[in-house]
């Protein structure tokens, strides 16, 4: 019975300190990949804290396609890049705070049907899309925190 009691009340005082981002208004091109990126970001910053300062975020998303060959030589594969350049301004008074720029590149296979092809592209870009935003939202926070201390 203490055994079953201790396992039930054992680890109900453990505190769970959990810092909050900065509140963040990001302005983005309103195309499709554009907006996905907007959206994953977005998921990141669920709850701000209201003490730290507020952002304005402005971003330009971006791909470039190149081809590759396998090790083989038979089959072309593609490499997609995602770049997506940013600007972060203090909402206050508009000063620029940091700029920089971030990418990730894909490979993506050969398929032999056209439709597969344009599906397979599509669906890189959207995870080029995610990753860039999760990579910036961690670049983001770096910023703040550094920046406050």
């Amino acid at each position: 019975l203490i055994s079953i009691l201790l396992l039930l009340f054992g680890c109900s005082k453990i505190n769970n300190v959990t810092n909050n981002p900065p509140s963040v208004n990001l302005d983005v091109q309103q195309d499709k990949y554009s907006l996905i990126f907007k959206h994953q970001f977005y998921n990141n910053f669920k709850n701000y804290d209201k003490n730290l300062a507020n952002f304005i975020l402005k971003t330009n998303l971006y791909f470039k396609t190149s081809n590759a060959l396998s090790n083989n030589g038979n089959n072309n594969l593609n490499i997609i890049k995602g770049t997506v350049d940013f600007k972060i301004f203090n909402k206050m008074n508009s000063k620029i705070i940091k700029t920089g720029s971030i990418s990730s590149s894909i490979n993506t296979g050969s398929v032999s049907s056209l439709y597969s092809v344009d599906e397979n592209r599509n669906f890189a870009k959207e995870r080029i899309a995610r990753h860039l935003a999760s990579k910036l939202y961690r670049k983001i926070l770096l910023n703040t925190y550094t920046s406050e201390n």
